[in-house]
């Protein structure tokens, strides 16, 4: 996740065509350009808010042994403040209108029930490996998804994108093989997840998911692959967008971590979110030895972080976790 989330930050809402002639094929990690529209001011090998509201989630399970959603809203604020200066624009749309909504009083119920954004699927993946880890169902773990979003992606299509990357990655945890089955259960978690959150006019982002995993089997080689997925969704950052995109791409390499996070980089739109949910699927499903070590040396240093400590964390969690209730 984390290494997905820094690999794509230089590219991220650049276009196929400005990502080649720029750096090539992204393989390693690059600082933002300068004037970046978001990650402006970060180093090579520094991850953003995907993985750091991904860490604040597991502190909040840490603390609660569950989903409580106004911890885990006064988390995501806690951050915030801290990252403040840290970066051009550390909050995503969604997330900057729930917390202003928050700060003005809103009930957390209804603080984001206009989000249309990708903001609650880019770090929901630790749930998704507690889920998996417990050997939870498909609809005990969405019932936990919508929780975690409630604050500020309260939506039919946010809960559903979220949906399918957490229980992507519960099926990754727990040793899935057939990527096909991984898909499809993608799927069938976007369904589940529509029936949560407030409607908004979104198209299915399991329908989206079927057509973009179908692209990627038609294609004649990766290069089209990732030609006809940008060509259909562009991967920015709404939901219906980078979700599809996303599991395209952990499709289109076979869940090996190195293949999904260098297709993630480079196909262009929201690359550091695609990255991170694409790669946490894959991290999951290929193992940490399969992902070069000069990369978690590098995303370790850079960002003074310990990751193998957060997942002790998960799997201790998973015997002591209490799922919603709802």
């Amino acid at each position: 996740m984390a290494i997905g989330d820094s690999l794509g930050v230089p590219s991220s809402f650049m276009t196929p065509e400005y990502i080649r002639k720029t750096w090539g094929w992204i393989d390693t990690f690059y600082p933002a350009e300068k004037g970046h529209i978001y990650h402006d001011g970060l180093k090579a090998g520094e991850y953003t808010d995907d993985s750091e509201q991904a860490i604040a989630l597991i502190h909040s399970f840490v603390r609660n042994s569950k989903v409580v959603p106004k911890d885990v809203v006064q988390e995501i604020i806690a951050w915030a403040e801290r990252v403040k200066d840290k970066y051009a624009s550390p909050l995503g749309p969604s997330t900057a209108r729930a917390l202003k909504a928050i700060a003005n009083g809103a009930d957390i119920t209804q603080s984001g029930r206009y989000a249309m954004t990708n903001g609650g699927a880019m770090r929901i993946s630790p749930l998704g490996m507690i889920h998996g880890l417990r050997g939870s169902s498909c609809a005990e773990t969405v019932r936990d998804v919508y929780l975690a979003c409630m604050p500020t992606h309260n939506t039919t299509v946010c809960v559903s994108a979220a949906a399918a990357i957490a229980w992507g990655a519960a099926l990754c945890v727990r040793g899935e093989t057939s990527i096909e089955r991984i898909m499809e259960g993608a799927i069938e978690a976007a369904e589940l997840g529509r029936k949560y959150g407030y409607d908004v006019v979104s198209p299915s982002i399991g329908r989206r998911t079927a057509f973009a995993y179908e692209l990627v089997l038609k294609a004649g080689d990766a290069e089209q692959a990732m030609s006809d997925v940008y060509d259909f969704f562009g991967g920015g950052d709404l939901a219906a967008d980078s979700i599809p995109a996303a599991l395209a791409m952990f499709a289109l390499g076979e869940g090996d971590a190195k293949s999904v996070l260098e297709y993630c980089a480079n196909l262009g739109g929201d690359c550091d979110t695609n990255g991170a949910m694409a790669g946490a699927m894959a991290g999951a499903y290929s193992g940490a030895a399969k992902i070069p070590q000069d990369w978690k040396e590098t995303v370790s240093r850079v960002n003074e972080v310990d990751l193998e400590s957060y997942a002790r964390q998960l799997v201790i969690l998973a015997s002591e976790w209490e799922p919603a209730q709802i």
